[in-house]
């Protein structure tokens, strides 16, 4: 016989805020370019431009297995926890990547440091989330 373990209301709450972050972290993604563009010296966005082709590839991994993770914690499913430990890993790369290897400091220190650092403690967060959710038997 199995237990049916309703998740509490704040578990809807982390989940919708969950699929709501990454729109926006998908959104801001897509026009950071542009941002940087607009406001970089020539300098500065050449080597902006020059990103690898590594650093792009784990970087759109790490965007949408987060994405995915969010729907699967939606949909209370256990797999959840997988794609957002991948989602993790690969932040973790990328923004230290970023917050080392890219002095933009002078263009803007919300875009080099602040909201690397804030997307890693929210990476963070939602994979320890869903490890208690999992464990709560409120995911499966």
């Amino acid at each position: 016989m199995e237990v049916n373990n309703k998740p509490p209301n704040y578990f809807w709450a982390v989940a919708i805020f969950a699929i709501v972050w990454n729109i926006i972290e998908i959104y801001f993604s897509s026009v950071e370019f542009n941002f940087l563009e607009k406001n970089s010296t020539v300098e500065e966005f050449e080597r902006i431009q020059s990103l690898p082709i590594w650093y792009i590839a784990v970087f759109l991994v790490a965007l949408f297995s987060e994405m995915l993770g969010s729907f699967m914690l939606f949909m209370r499913k256990k797999i959840a926890t997988k794609f957002y430990l991948v989602s993790l890993i690969m932040l973790i790369f990328v923004e230290i990547y970023w917050i080392f290897f890219f002095d933009i400091k002078n263009t803007s220190t919300l875009i080099s440091i602040v909201i690397p650092l804030l997307v890693i403690t929210i990476a963070i967060f939602l994979y320890y989330f869903s490890k208690g959710a999992a464990k709560n038997d409120w995911i499966k």
